[in-house]
């Protein structure tokens, strides 16, 4: 191998020039990267190139390298010789213990660790975890670094294979978390530690986690260090450490829990720290009530972390630059969090007893930190702060009229967050509140304020009766279109919003104002220039959809066909909102032309069915493996396109096999259950179709089918949003095609046993998928009084009020079963919960 050419070409990789870079890296690829005697040249240049970038190269090159060319392959000549090996270790660690530049030593750390994660398994390669213990006691600070940071790499790559070796290095780690030298030591050790958190097991390592918890105050120490230096990129690596804590052996830190949550619950509270190690102690706590529930609960921190929430709140700035990240901004979230996790007896209740205090104060943040801090406790215990809304509302309109325009802000904030949640309570102080909120518009405030004000006005008005809310329309339209007429288009998107409610909420009464308003909007259902355009087109859209449903299917007729193909258009406009907003505008079409609605079939479930068939992540990949046995022919009704179902159709899913020691395990499986924005626009697609097919009806059939198909392998997807709306619509697709059917002249269903009436063939046969479904659902759910289930419980309902025969013959046994089950939902649903109850009151 030409090894000045080979420099040569690593050295234009480091040039500025983006052509020069490509050529250079085909060439590395092609004729170097192919050849095994590469990973000896950037080997040997790792220790002898005088350029720290070149080595810095030379040392990533070689870790990708050394997976394809370090391990034999049989009689596979295309590798590193085993005579070659012992010099090259030794020349590797050689140069890693003398190597001067922190980031091209670390990078060389990693291919040790890539090469012993190949050997160490072989037995070959025996020595080095002596040698690194070795240099890691050695009297070298420099050596004590590098050994430390090597054994991290390679607890790091072998995982649970260092495990059993915990003896070896808990010992050692023991004494450099201390070491009194180097800093870096002390972090590299603190490293590896949280490494070996994640194989250490309480079953098979008892001794190792109790070692482990011996040296978890001096990992503290060592994060305490950190945040007193403000050395920022050091203190961030500290902070995911003890973020792992939380999701490794509970055991391993259960004996120190209360004094970690302490610790970090003082860090938060330190005005003394940087902001952002604040907020990194905040999510900590966010994360113990994510994962350590039922601790957190059992240790009665809730009051304790209220309290200094809420202090910390006071420090707020401005309300509306939601990307920066403060401890203010953090201490609601925390908020959120508390009231969602723990009882309010720990939350609420201590918030609202110290609540007039804040309120009361003569200093402004005071009183704008109070509301809030009690808006974000709303979505957490809604059951709870709606027994408390006579107290609570008094002061909301108070802070409404507060002579600072920040506290007046904050507070409408509330109001909308109160009425997403308490729609119904908050709609019954209409006649309090709305005069309130107008006044605001007629405010001098300012943009943000006008725009907090739309918001309110469009959560509030979903929970007035259509009589109240036409006494309001000669104030609230002229109000809001003149803030959409404003350039700020944060601001027209708010007004459009409270527009669309507006329409909602008044139904018919809207029509005098319906050809302004459509006047008004329509120009920007095609704008697309901006994210705030397009934040703003689906506003419009949605607010719309909106009128079409206060107005009628006469009135609106005009606009469907634009309307419909902005829709469609915004699918492929790379933004998640539109596309889901695409999708609601379709259900709600469907809702207002029921079967005139049938044109648009072709490309509305075109786009549907590209939704649910998106590839997620990995998960995907084995996605219908469990139902691979899921035949289906063909679905239709008499007189209606349609082939036959010749074949029975099967869904069996098995449960998934947890084991789940406490009830936080059930946390930490749901947060591997991440939900990503995919998944999420799954869960609308699956409804609409429900909405679209429920309203179509025969002209759906010809698509019922594909719909089917789809939905039962979305039936077990990893998301139970995904799957509650995919079984949804399976029911919904039954009582269709039932009814479609009777209205064909299928006869009507005739009380008593045996049944009189037999369903068809078609309808026994989407039956048999739709309870396979749904009782393989119900048998895996984990939160039994969640809403998964109870949805489940009222789509059953639903269909069976239409009368439609699921309990011939075949269904019999299946309904013994999910009655069964459906009266065992009902104990846990009423008695254990009571005694949760009662365990947490107290």
């Amino acid at each position: 191998m030409d090894e000045h050419s080979f420099i040569q070409l690593l050295e234009h990789v480091l040039t500025p020039d983006t052509n020069i870079v490509k050529h250079a890296t085909g060439t590395l690829r092609r004729d170097y990267y192919s050849k095994p005697e590469s990973l000896s040249t950037l080997l040997h240049l790792l220790r002898t190139h005088p350029n720290a970038q070149i080595r810095q190269l030379a040392a990533v090159e070689a870790r990708n390298l050394v997976p394809k060319f370090w391990v034999a392959r049989g009689n596979d000549l295309s590798h590193i010789p085993a005579e070659l090996k012992p010099q090259l270790r030794e020349s590797i660690l050689q140069s890693t213990i003398e190597e001067t530049n922190s980031l091209v030593k670390h990078s060389s750390a990693r291919v040790i660790s890539s090469m012993a994660k190949i050997d160490l398994p072989a037995g070959e390669w025996t020595d080095l975890p002596g040698f690194l213990v070795q240099a890691a006691s050695s009297g070298r600070a420099e050596n004590r670094e590098v050994g430390v940071y090597i054994l991290f790499t390679l607890i790091e790559s072998l995982e649970e294979a260092v495990a059993d070796k915990w003896h070896e290095f808990l010992p050692l780690f023991s004494q450099t978390i201390n070491d009194q030298g180097s800093m870096a030591v002390r972090l590299n050790t603190l490293l590896a530690l949280g490494k070996m958190a994640e194989s250490l097991n309480s079953e098979k390592h008892p001794d190792g986690v109790a070692a482990f918890k011996e040296v978890l105050p001096s990992m503290v120490g060592v994060l305490k260090e950190l945040i007193d230096v403000a050395d920022e990129e050091k203190a961030n690596s500290a902070f995911e450490v003890f973020q792992t804590l939380l999701i490794v052996d509970s055991t391993l830190i259960s004996s120190h829990f209360r004094d970690l949550v302490q610790f970090f619950s003082d860090l938060a509270s330190s005005t003394n720290v940087d902001d952002d190690f604040r907020s990194k102690a905040m999510s900590f706590l966010m994360s113990c009530l994510r994962y350590k529930k039922m601790k957190m609960q059992s240790l009665k921190f809730g009051e304790q972390l209220t309290l200094r929430a809420l202090q910390i709140v006071t420090e707020f700035k401005d309300l509306e630059d939601t990307d920066e990240t403060t401890p203010a901004r953090s201490a609601l979230g925390l908020l959120d969090y508390l009231s969602a996790s723990l009882p309010p007896s720990q939350v609420v209740v201590p918030l609202l007893n110290i609540l007039p205090q804040y309120t009361g104060s003569q200093d402004p943040e005071y009183r704008k930190a109070a509301v809030l801090a009690l808006g974000m406790c709303v979505e957490g215990a809604p059951d709870f702060i709606a027994t408390q809304i006579s107290s609570i509302f008094p002061v909301v309109l108070q802070l409404l009229s507060d002579p600072e325009a920040r506290v007046r802000q904050a507070a409408l904030h509330t109001v909308a967050q109160l009425a997403d949640d308490l729609a119904e309570d908050m709609g019954k102080e209409h006649s309090r509140l709305i005069p309130a909120l107008i006044r605001l518009l007629d405010s001098r405030d300012g943009s943000d304020a006008w725009k907090a004000a739309c918001n309110a006005i469009d959560a509030v008005l979903v929970g007035i009766d259509k009589k109240d809310v036409e006494a309001y329309l000669p104030t609230l339209m002229p109000r809001l279109s003149e803030m959409f007429q404003r350039d700020d288009l944060k601001l027209k998107a708010a007004a459009v919003g409270g527009i669309g409610s507006t329409a909602h909420a008044a139904k018919d009464s809207f029509s005098p104002y319906f050809q302004a308003a459509m006047g008004a909007l329509f120009p920007y259902i095609l704008v697309k220039d901006s994210e705030d355009e397009l934040d703003l087109r689906g506003v419009v859209v949605d607010a719309m959809g909106n009128i079409a449903e206060a107005v009628g299917m006469q009135a609106f007729t005009p606009y469907v066909q634009p309307l419909m193909q902005s829709a469609m258009d915004a699918l492929n406009l790379g933004h998640p909102r539109l596309r889901e907003t695409s999708f609601m505008f379709f259900s709600i079409m469907a809702r207002v032309y029921r079967e005139e609605f049938t044109p648009f079939l072709p490309n509305v479930t075109q786009a549907l069915f590209q939704s649910l068939e998106q590839t997620e992540t990995d998960i995907d990949v084995e996605v219908g493996e469990l139902t691979k046995d899921v035949i289906i022919t063909s679905v239709g009704a008499v007189g209606t396109q349609k082939v036959s179902l010749d074949e029975d159709i099967q869904a069996e899913i098995q449960p998934p096999n947890i084991d789940a020691d406490d009830e936080d395990d059930d946390a930490l499986w749901d947060e591997l259950n991440a939900v990503n924005a995919v998944a999420l626009e799954k869960e609308v697609a699956a409804e609409v179709i429900g909405e679209v097919l429920g309203h179509c009806k025969e002209g759906y059939l010809q698509y019922l089918e594909k719909t089917v198909e789809l939905l039962a392998l979305k039936a077990q997807h990893p998301y139970e949003g995904v799957r509650k709306a995919s079984i949804s619509t399976l029911w919904r697709a039954y009582a269709t095609l039932w009814q479609v059917m009777q209205d064909k002249g299928m006869p009507k269903w005739l009380p008593g046993l045996p049944l009189k009436i037999q369903p068809s063939p078609e309808l026994v046969r989407l039956g048999n998928l739709v309870i396979n479904c749904t009782l393989a659902n119900w048998s895996i759910e984990t939160d039994r009084q969640g809403y998964c289930n109870g949805y489940l419980c009222k789509r059953r309902g639903d269909t069976f009020s239409l009368r439609p025969r699921l309990f011939s013959g075949y269904y019999r046994g299946h309904y013994t079963r999910a009655f069964t089950s459906a009266c065992s939902h009902l104990e846990e649903t009423t008695s254990v919960p009571a005694r949760r109850r009662r365990r947490s009151a107290s």
